[in-house]
């Protein structure tokens, strides 16, 4: 059974039933419009790329430590061993013959690890030189070179070419290692050094010989 319309002869009623069409009409309509204009701007959103952020400037890098007082002349660049000394190198320990006694030595190797100062030496002869050059000839020996550590308060004496003077004077064991570095390899290995030794093998004093 259909449902029933309801008719009316009347003008007014009829007017009046086309005017709540139209009002339905607009409703609905409207509804419509409105949904879709929302649908339309969260897709615009979405789609929209996001506004590029401007990256933080690129910090500038730290500057150089500042230098140390006391540190070496400007003549002797501020060069370092590669590391902090050799990997598995023996036990810093001077043969027992040559504690509480002295050393004349080369130095293969020189440098500072955990707040101590080691060197690798052997030990060699020297003859003074006579005539127009003053100074010594260092006769390298042949044995091994032996690791030995410097002990805290080890004094440090060095002359031309390490040292600034003929005559030695007193360097820290830090600006040792930063002169001794700083010189060709070639050199470093015609270098001699007095060495005294304490009663444990550790160095007590070390001083390099004048080259002219």
């Amino acid at each position: 059974m259909g449902p029933t319309v309801f008719t009316s002869s009347s003008p007014r009623h009829r007017a009046a039933a086309r005017l709540a069409a139209l009002a339905l009409t607009v409703l609905a309509l409207g509804a419509c419009s409105g949904k879709g204009a929302d649908t339309g701007r969260a897709d615009a959103a979405a789609s929209s790329p996001a506004p590029a952020t401007a990256s933080a400037p690129a910090s500038s890098s730290a500057p150089p430590p500042a230098q140390p007082s006391g540190a070496p002349s400007s003549s002797y660049s501020a060069q370092a061993p590669a590391s902090d000394g050799p990997s598995g190198a023996p036990s810093a320990k001077a043969p027992a013959r040559w504690a509480g006694g002295k050393q004349f030595v080369q130095v293969e190797n020189a440098w500072i690890k955990g707040g101590r100062t080691y060197l690798s030496v052997r030990s060699a002869r020297r003859e003074a030189l006579t005539g127009p050059i003053e100074g010594w000839e260092i006769i390298p020996g042949k044995g091994p070179y032996t690791t030995v550590r410097m002990a805290p308060e080890g004094r440090v004496l060095l002359s031309v070419p390490l040292g600034d003077e003929s005559a030695p004077h007193t360097y820290s064991q830090a600006q040792f290692i930063t002169r001794w570095w700083a010189l060709p390899a070639p050199e470093r290995r015609w270098q001699g050094y007095d060495v005294s030794f304490d009663l444990n093998g550790e160095v007590v004093r070390l001083q390099s010989l004048y080259r002219a």
